[in-house]
């Protein structure tokens, strides 16, 4: 079994609540469940395949939640420089709202570049790790 790197980290970026993706591993490719469809296709019969939980022929790549962006936000925070940045982006991230305070906070210190640099980097090592888990090959 084998898939790109890039699907792979597609996938992760496009998870979300009503957006899942397995890896499929007849034919080696990543389907995209949304609104009842497979990659945009009516099918019914694999939609029933996949929910009657065939791990070893449909995979599940991370969900959404698997990848927790608050976590990394926290990880980031604690990796900069104590300071002023680190204060202020450590309070951003306090209660409700915290994701979009938290990336107003990165402007007024122009660590947007930054965090989305770890941020990928993250998400790379998530796709890794799961390749791993299920002895797929990364393709480069």
């Amino acid at each position: 079994m084998k898939v790109k790197l890039q699907e792979v980290l597609e996938a992760l970026d496009g998870a979300g609540v009503d957006m899942e993706y397995y890896y499929d591993t007849k034919n080696e490719e990543i389907l995209m469940i949304f609104d009842g469809m497979v990659n945009g296709e009516t099918d019914p019969e694999l939609i029933e395949d996949i929910e009657e939980g065939f791990i070893e022929d449909y995979i599940p790549l991370p969900r959404q939640y698997d990848m927790n962006e608050y976590r990394m936000m926290e990880e980031f925070i604690y990796d900069l420089p104590a300071g002023r940045a680190q204060d202020a982006l450590d309070a951003a991230i306090r209660g409700k709202g915290a994701f979009r305070r938290f990336k107003d906070r990165l402007y007024n210190f122009d660590l947007q570049e930054k965090w989305y640099k770890y941020r990928d980097d993250c998400y790379e090592q998530i796709a890794r790790d799961w390749c791993e888990r299920f002895g797929i090959e990364i393709e480069e």
